[in-house]
């Protein structure tokens, strides 16, 4: 039985996997979306894609263009918590924005946000022009925790009786 519980609580983590976006939400000023853009695409992020031709430029807005920043800035910044916050302009969400045109592949990971240009800076730091690492009990980040808890209790107990 000992084993049984073994096997089953491995192949829970192994399966489980999901992906991770960091959009910018509906709502707030296009002045603060900008300043989300400017952030994150002068520090960590790659911003060619949504560039005048690039895959990613269409929807040509202010707010398409935020989402594209602040998730490629997540994504190379390992999805470090708070580094998807933006002083509250950007929050986690498991789906792509819906405007996402043909072309246009959204990082959802880390392993796939690619790898900057020789000389890119490392990660700084969650983005230091406000609050960040807000902790939001009814987001993905109270699953992630939670989800890291069970794992990390069952894993001890499956230890412990050994």
């Amino acid at each position: 039985m000992r084993m049984l519980l073994g096997l089953v609580f491995l192949l829970a983590l192994t399966s489980y996997s999901s992906a991770t976006y960091c959009l910018c939400r509906d709502g707030v000023a296009e002045k603060d979306l900008q300043t989300s853009i400017d952030y994150a695409c002068g520090v960590l992020g790659d911003c060619n894609q949504i560039h005048e031709k690039g895959p990613c430029y269409q929807p040509n807005n202010v707010k398409g263009h935020c989402d594209w920043a602040v998730n490629s800035y997540f994504q190379r910044a390992r999805q470090v918590p708070g580094s998807c916050n933006f002083s509250g302009t950007a929050t986690t969400s498991p789906n792509p924005p819906s405007t996402v045109v043909t072309g246009c592949i959204y990082p959802s990971s880390p392993g796939n946000a690619g790898t900057g240009a020789p000389g890119t800076p490392t990660f700084p730091g969650p983005p230091a022009f406000g609050p960040t690492g807000i902790f939001d009990p009814s987001g993905n980040d109270a699953l992630s925790l939670i989800t890291a808890i069970a794992l990390t209790l069952g894993f001890s107990v499956i230890v412990f009786l050994y």
